[in-house]
Protein backbone atom coordinates (compact mmCIF):
# COMPACT_ATOMS: atom_id res chain seq x y z
CA UNK A 1 0.00 0.00 0.00
CA UNK A 2 1.60 3.60 -0.98
CA UNK A 3 1.03 6.13 1.03
CA UNK A 4 -0.87 8.88 -0.09
CA UNK A 5 0.40 12.05 -1.59
CA UNK A 6 0.12 15.09 -0.25
CA UNK A 7 0.27 18.42 -2.24
CA UNK A 8 -0.90 22.27 -1.89
CA UNK A 9 -4.54 23.85 -3.20
CA UNK A 10 -3.60 26.94 -5.14
CA UNK A 11 -4.48 30.32 -2.64
CA UNK A 12 -8.25 31.29 -2.75
CA UNK A 13 -8.51 34.61 -4.62
CA UNK A 14 -10.52 37.43 -2.51
CA UNK A 15 -13.90 37.19 -4.47
CA UNK A 16 -15.71 40.64 -4.30
CA UNK A 17 -19.14 39.61 -4.08
CA UNK A 18 -20.96 42.63 -6.26
CA UNK A 19 -24.97 41.32 -5.61
CA UNK A 20 -26.74 40.00 -3.08
CA UNK A 21 -29.78 38.03 -3.63
CA UNK A 22 -33.53 38.99 -2.06
CA UNK A 23 -36.66 37.41 -2.40
CA UNK A 24 -39.11 39.01 -3.90
CA UNK A 25 -42.52 37.22 -4.43
CA UNK A 26 -40.73 34.53 -3.48
CA UNK A 27 -38.64 34.48 -6.42
CA UNK A 28 -34.44 35.26 -5.73
CA UNK A 29 -33.66 38.42 -7.65
CA UNK A 30 -30.18 39.64 -7.45
CA UNK A 31 -29.54 43.30 -6.31
CA UNK A 32 -26.64 45.15 -6.74
CA UNK A 33 -24.69 45.86 -3.86
CA UNK A 34 -23.98 49.36 -4.81
CA UNK A 35 -27.93 50.24 -5.16
CA UNK A 36 -28.13 49.49 -1.43
CA UNK A 37 -28.24 52.62 0.58
CA UNK A 38 -28.78 51.20 3.95
CA UNK A 39 -30.27 48.00 5.88
CA UNK A 40 -32.27 47.73 9.01
CA UNK A 41 -32.50 44.97 10.83
CA UNK A 42 -36.46 43.78 11.63
CA UNK A 43 -36.26 40.99 14.66
CA UNK A 44 -35.19 38.13 12.59
CA UNK A 45 -35.45 39.51 8.93
CA UNK A 46 -33.67 42.76 7.31
CA UNK A 47 -35.17 45.50 5.20
CA UNK A 48 -33.02 46.43 1.94
CA UNK A 49 -33.68 50.11 1.11
CA UNK A 50 -32.60 50.78 -2.02
CA UNK A 51 -31.88 53.94 -4.82
CA UNK A 52 -34.40 53.99 -6.35
CA UNK A 53 -36.99 54.17 -3.85
CA UNK A 54 -38.06 50.56 -3.10
CA UNK A 55 -37.59 48.57 0.08
CA UNK A 56 -37.76 44.76 0.22
CA UNK A 57 -37.82 42.66 3.46
CA UNK A 58 -35.49 39.21 3.13
CA UNK A 59 -35.71 36.85 6.18
CA UNK A 60 -32.30 36.56 7.36
CA UNK A 61 -30.96 38.55 10.35
CA UNK A 62 -28.73 41.85 9.69
CA UNK A 63 -25.64 39.90 11.15
CA UNK A 64 -25.83 37.64 8.73
CA UNK A 65 -25.55 40.39 5.67
CA UNK A 66 -22.68 41.95 7.66
CA UNK A 67 -20.81 38.65 7.73
CA UNK A 68 -21.66 37.93 3.63
CA UNK A 69 -20.64 41.39 2.77
CA UNK A 70 -17.39 42.12 5.16
CA UNK A 71 -16.16 45.00 6.49
CA UNK A 72 -15.62 46.50 2.73
CA UNK A 73 -18.48 48.96 1.62
CA UNK A 74 -20.94 48.92 4.40
CA UNK A 75 -20.55 50.17 7.80
CA UNK A 76 -22.51 49.12 11.04
CA UNK A 77 -23.38 51.90 12.68
CA UNK A 78 -25.90 50.89 15.46
CA UNK A 79 -27.07 47.13 16.14
CA UNK A 80 -30.59 48.46 13.87
CA UNK A 81 -28.01 49.58 11.00
CA UNK A 82 -25.79 48.93 8.31
CA UNK A 83 -25.07 51.33 5.91
CA UNK A 84 -23.30 51.42 2.79
CA UNK A 85 -20.31 53.84 3.41
CA UNK A 86 -20.36 54.83 -0.52
CA UNK A 87 -23.95 56.68 0.37
CA UNK A 88 -22.14 58.79 3.47
CA UNK A 89 -22.50 62.48 3.38
CA UNK A 90 -20.86 63.57 6.45
CA UNK A 91 -21.09 62.28 10.01
CA UNK A 92 -21.29 63.82 13.64
CA UNK A 93 -20.74 62.07 17.10
CA UNK A 94 -24.73 61.11 16.43
CA UNK A 95 -26.02 60.76 13.15
CA UNK A 96 -25.38 60.06 9.92
CA UNK A 97 -26.10 61.73 6.82
CA UNK A 98 -27.28 60.07 3.81
CA UNK A 99 -27.28 61.16 -0.01
CA UNK A 100 -30.60 60.64 -0.13
CA UNK A 101 -30.85 63.18 2.71
CA UNK A 102 -32.42 60.45 5.51
CA UNK A 103 -30.27 60.97 9.38
CA UNK A 104 -29.66 57.40 10.73
CA UNK A 105 -28.90 56.85 14.30
CA UNK A 106 -24.95 56.07 15.63
CA UNK A 107 -24.66 54.12 18.78
CA UNK A 108 -22.28 54.87 21.65
CA UNK A 109 -20.77 51.63 20.82
CA UNK A 110 -20.09 52.36 17.34
CA UNK A 111 -19.15 55.70 17.83
CA UNK A 112 -15.26 55.19 18.54
CA UNK A 113 -14.75 52.28 16.20
CA UNK A 114 -16.02 54.95 13.57
CA UNK A 115 -14.17 57.83 14.49
CA UNK A 116 -10.86 55.64 14.51
CA UNK A 117 -11.72 54.60 11.16
CA UNK A 118 -9.06 55.95 8.39
CA UNK A 119 -11.29 55.78 5.89
CA UNK A 120 -14.04 57.62 7.69
CA UNK A 121 -12.32 60.35 9.44
CA UNK A 122 -12.89 62.55 6.45
CA UNK A 123 -16.73 62.46 6.95
CA UNK A 124 -16.66 63.09 10.46
CA UNK A 125 -17.88 66.36 11.49
CA UNK A 126 -16.86 68.31 14.80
Amino acid sequence: MSQASYFSLPPLKESRLSHIFVHVGGIPRPIDKFQIIYMQSEVNYTRFFLRNGKSYLESKTLKHFNEVLGNVDFVRIHKSYLVNAKHIVTMTPDNVLLLNGEELPISRRKRRALKKDNALTKLWGN
